[in-house]
């Protein structure tokens, strides 16, 4: 006798296994903590800004075969994921985390109610890790898995890419070419074979890839400091020349200056040796999910001191200067510009440079400024 199929788990089982990992439960009273008045199980958020901080909105979608691949990380590493690149925008607004909402895109496989739960236990380990509330969201049937999320903060100053003068000093939180590098290491494992959490100098290259660190004590210990500030999300060249853009100047970039792990290091000097830029990744290679912040040359010494005291060291890699094009050197050396300089979203390749600071618009939705009606004069 033939084995019948196990249905389809139902849209709403699905919800709650997701919400699960959040301690969340649709039939349960919302609690009024954190300033939500209404939550998940109502078909509005209902929430309360804190009185005089701008209200900090951003939104980001990541699909499997995309930004992340389940052949080859985990569920848990996609929830993860998912959210780390939102709060990643926050950081870069300088501002504090409150709520989330995430619309789950499901498809038809077997399996679908234990993948939901682990989408939703990696990205409750990260809030749990770094505040906020998930508030809402929604469920549809969809292609490939896929997570769209929207990420509300506060801040009392937001940072944006505008601001920034020439003279400014561009500073770097975090590191370059990581993720790039574990992508590569990511892809050439065979399908299906997750990789490993042990703390090997593999697994931490890889770790760049699948759970990036979102600065968001960085970026609160920049707001009042720096003028401006961008995450890194597409590649260095390409959200510099962002940056640029939307100040009014160009840019100089020292790539000796570059924080780069022993790996990333190693992987270039490689690439080099044939043929390609000598800083390809560290340029190009994206999701890295770093801040690149602009200060005064008065402010720089505060600011290094600030991310410093926070756990967030930051290093001086460029300044900002006359013009709109983004140049780069190595100590007295000029360099000339990689072919590519981030990714293209649309194109699903590597952006092919353009000479001016202005490289093609990043398709990720900008951070918009909300104000609070709480907000006091």
């Amino acid at each position: 006798m033939a084995k019948r199929r196990a249905p389809a788990p139902g849209e709403f089982a699905l919800i709650d296994a997701f919400l699960a990992p959040f301690g969340l439960d649709r039939s349960a009273p919302s609690s009024r903590r954190r300033g939500v008045r209404a939550g998940p199980g109502d078909d509005c958020a209902q929430l309360v800004p804190a009185r005089g901080q701008v209200l900090v909105a951003t939104t980001d979608a990541v699909l499997d075969g995309v930004h992340f691949d389940l052949r080859r990380c985990t569920p848990e590493d996609a929830g993860w994921k998912a959210l780390a690149v939102n709060l990643s925008d926050l950081a870069a607004a300088g501002a504090t985390p409150r709520w989330i909402l995430c619309a789950l895109g499901v498809p038809r496989e077997p399996g679908a109610l234990g993948i939901a739960s682990r989408l939703g236990a990696g990205m409750a380990d990260l809030l749990a890790r770094t505040g906020g509330a998930l508030v809402g969201g929604n469920v549809t049937r969809s292609p490939v898995w896929s997570l769209t999320i929207t990420a509300l903060g506060e801040a009392k100053q937001p940072l944006t890419r505008a601001g920034g003068r020439p003279g400014d000093a561009l500073v770097l939180v975090g590191t370059l070419g990581a993720a790039a590098l574990g992508l590569r290491l990511l892809q050439a494992r065979p399908a299906r074979s997750a990789p490993s959490r042990a703390a090997s100098k593999v697994g931490r290259i890889i770790a760049a890839q699948t759970r990036p660190w979102p600065q968001l004590a960085a970026g609160l210990a920049a707001a009042g400091l720096a003028r401006a500030a961008v995450d890194l999300s597409d590649g260095l060249l390409q959200d510099a020349g962002h940056l640029c853009q939307r100040s009014g100047c160009g840019a100089v970039l020292d790539c000796a200056l570059f924080p780069r792990l022993p790996e990333v290091a190693a992987a270039e000097r490689g690439d080099g040796r044939q043929g390609a830029h000598p800083y390809a990744l560290s340029l190009g290679g994206g999701e890295e999910y770093a801040l690149l912040l602009a200060v005064a040359s008065r402010r720089e010494r505060r600011l290094l001191a600030a991310l410093a005291k926070c756990g967030s060291p930051g290093v001086v890699i460029g300044r900002l200067e006359e013009g709109s094009a983004v140049r780069l050197v190595e100590g007295d050396k000029a360099l000339p510009l990689p072919a590519h300089g981030g990714f293209d979203h649309l194109a699903g390749r590597p952006a092919r440079r353009e000479p001016r600071g202005s490289q093609a618009a990043r398709a990720r939705a900008p951070v918009a400024t909300l104000r609070s009606p709480c907000r006091s004069a």
